[in-house]
């Protein structure tokens, strides 16, 4: 690697990397070369200024990460080391061809010290006994050094030792300036000759290094925006240009692009498009709900409604997600008291007010059923169901409820949460498929009949807000933390509009003449979409703003993960929820039992 300042790096792709500065570069450098100044006496100097004789400390104060299996000291001691070195030098391989005065190296010794090579030959041979492989890097080391500096070196590869073995098309040379010549890329642009030739292999007469291999001259590839491609070689010079190089130099091109205007990556040489993400239908409030495909509309009804079911398809797994609203109370929140979910064969009831599921029997949380295929476990304040087909339903037992279904449903669904079909335009819908005239008639067609619940909300148990109160339910202390451009959840806008919740808190806290309870619901619900997103939240609670209590042995925390914290083999931590949300996290020494915080020895089977 050359740079137009005069640095010049080298690496061998094995055991050796070299740097050359320029002088204007003198004391200013710093690092495991040292700094440059002219001065050896101070040339170990750490990380922290500080000079060390200890090679070990000078090392470890430049380390810049911890890799897995590696170590700072060398567990192998070299035993015998004079012994090796009288037999080494006296042979005519191994390290001692090094030193060897009429060897092939010797009118380099004067130019290049030969001394450090061998030593350090020595060592590896040591670490490896018996494998003279090690060797041959070192030795080309120095015959690489020597070359540098324009030394002549004689032949020192044999058949029987450090043997090269070169690709098709080429053979080896002891002074090669193959990077000059015989590449390719110098067709297009000349290259930068080395002015000393180094030993490697070289190209056959006719042929020409193309990227890794020696291919006929006239199968020379492409230069393309100052890169070189092999012939056929396909590449992407941006995220939405597809090229191929051609025989005789040119390249042709075409537009990519993924569904959606999504932006791809290119892994290995090929565009992976992002996975269409799930879409999420939300029930949320007194009476706000958005469809799978985006359309928010208002039902003020309080029965018991199918929220989304399959409908159509005969190769995806059916399920039915049922809600049941509160019944209507002047200045109260119709809120969700029950959820109901049916989905292989069995029918979960969550209802407000009781940890666990329940179909015949009640479980405890978590519960692991049908074979592994449904899983229900506390997530934050909430409830979280998830299937092994890609269904998640979030219930917070209060208010609140998210269905997520993955791509392979679209289309195929309907109830009040739409057909999923990428259509905003058709969501209402009644069950024979024809348009809804209004939100009454399509919220009554998908009830469950039940004689005491009602489809509308008459003016007197919901009177309209005034424009009054709207003005001080929409200040920073009430529903506008939601969207303050500089609040907690600014993070958040960007990935889910907050519209729609704070339209919910405004509508939620006049119908409940400013109760906290219900403020502190609302933004909870919202802080929890976002944080199911995966957006880092900033802590929006206070000591006397909307606490929240927790039960013994744990305490408030803005980012939990109760599943990952749970007692062992209670779940299988890869199937945990991936992202955080706010809850009561176990204290230390502490563990989640699926109902409560207990000492790690005191959890159940």
């Amino acid at each position: 690697v050359q740079t137009d300042f005069g640095l010049t790096v080298t690496y061998d792709w094995q055991s050796q990397v070299t740097v050359s500065v320029p002088r204007a570069y003198a004391n200013t450098l710093c690092g495991l070369c040292g700094n440059y100044n002219g001065d050896v006496r101070d040339e170990m100097m750490t990380r922290m200024g500080r000079v060390t004789s200890n090679p070990d400390s000078f090392g470890h104060s430049w380390k810049v990460m911890d890799i897995p299996g590696c170590v700072e000291h060398s567990k192998v001691e070299c035993p015998g080391t004079a012994a090796a070195q009288r037999h080494q030098g006296l042979t005519e391989t191994g390290c001692g061809i090094i030193l060897r005065e009429d060897g092939p190296f010797g009118a380099c010794h004067a130019h290049v010290e030969a001394n450090k090579y061998f030593q350090a030959c020595m060592h590896d041979f040591c670490l490896f006994p018996g494998q003279e492989g090690v060797m041959c890097p070192i030795i080309a080391l120095y015959a690489a050094a020597c070359q540098a500096e324009g030394v002549t070196v004689g032949s020192w590869r044999t058949d029987g030792f450090c043997r090269i073995s070169c690709p098709a098309n080429s053979h080896y040379e002891i002074c090669s300036r193959e990077t000059c010549s015989q590449s390719c890329s110098s067709i297009y642009a000349p290259a930068t000759c080395l002015r000393s030739c180094r030993e490697g292999c070289e190209c056959d007469a006719g042929h020409a290094l193309s990227g890794d291999e020696c291919v006929p001259v006239g199968l020379c590839g492409c230069l393309h925006h100052g890169l070189y491609y092999k012939v056929e070689e396909t590449f992407f010079p941006s995220k939405k240009e597809k090229c191929q190089c051609q025989i005789g130099g040119t390249v042709e091109c075409q537009e990519v692009s993924c569904a959606g205007d999504g932006e791809g990556k290119v892994i290995d040489g090929v565009l992976q498009c992002p996975p269409a993400a799930p879409r999420v239908c939300v029930a949320t409030g007194d009476h706000t709900y958005l469809s799978f495909d985006g359309v928010a509309f208002n039902i003020s009804g309080t029965c018991t409604y199918i929220l989304t079911e399959t409908c159509a398809g005969d190769d995806i797994k059916p399920f039915a997600v049922k809600i049941q609203k509160d019944a209507r109370q002047k200045g109260k929140v119709s809120g969700i008291r029950a959820l109901s979910v049916e989905v292989h064969g069995l029918t979960l009831t969550l209802e407000r007010g009781r940890t666990g599921a329940v179909d015949a029997i009640s479980h405890h949380l978590p519960a692991i059923l049908a074979q592994g295929q449904v899983e229900v476990q506390q997530h934050g304040v909430g409830v979280l169901l998830q299937t092994d087909f890609g269904l998640s339903i979030r219930y917070d037992l209060l208010q609140h409820v998210t269905v997520t279904v993955p791509q392979s449903y679209r289309g195929h669904l309907c109830g009040l949460c739409g057909n999923y079909n990428g259509q905003p335009g058709d969501d209402l819908l009644l069950p024979d498929g024809q348009a809804a005239p209004n939100t009454v008639a399509f919220s009554s067609a998908w009830k469950i009949p039940d004689a005491s619940c009602s489809d509308d909300c008459p003016g007197d148990l919901c009177p309209p807000c005034t424009e009054e109160k709207k003005v001080i339910l929409q200040k920073p202390n009430y529903c506008g933390i939601l969207t303050l451009p500089e609040g907690p959840f600014a993070s958040c806008h960007r990935l889910i509009d907050p519209t729609l919740y704070f339209q919910a808190c405004l509508h939620d806290l006049c119908l409940a003449q400013g109760d906290t309870h219900i403020l502190c619901q609302s933004i909870q619900t919202y802080s929890t979409a976002c944080q199911d997103a995966g957006v880092v939240v900033q802590a929006w609670r206070t000591p006397s703003f909307c606490p929240l209590s927790c039960p013994p042995n744990s305490s408030y925390s803005l980012c939990t993960n109760l599943c990952v914290q749970s007692c062992a083999g209670l779940v299988d931590a890869s199937r945990c929820p991936k992202t955080c949300v706010e809850g009561c996290s176990c204290q230390e020494g502490s563990t989640f039992d699926g109902h409560s915080c207990v000492p790690k020895d005191q959890c159940g089977c």
